[in-house]
């Protein structure tokens, strides 16, 4: 298959748009936080259309906080269920 080709094209492309941060993106590491786990085994990254860096993601007791080293962008992600 060549690289030039539309349909390795469109999967990547597909990959790429499933992780960048979303809502959905957003439960799964809520999840890995209520289950007491300290990494997230998935490549998070950044939702600014001009970047699209991997995300620095670091598991906090309570909290999650990601990060982007290329454009600052950063959220913080808080476990509502105590």
């Amino acid at each position: 298959m060549s690289i030039f080709s539309p349909e390795l094209k469109e999967f990547s492309e597909t990959n790429f748009e499933k992780n960048k941060f979303s809502r959905e993106i957003e439960t799964k590491l809520l999840k890995t936080l209520s289950e007491g786990k300290e990494r997230f085994p998935d490549i998070v990254q950044c939702p600014n259309k001009s970047c699209g860096n991997p995300l620095k993601v670091e598991m906090k007791k309570e909290e999650i906080f990601l990060f982007c080293g290329n454009c600052g962008w950063e959220q913080v992600v808080r476990n509502n269920v105590y």
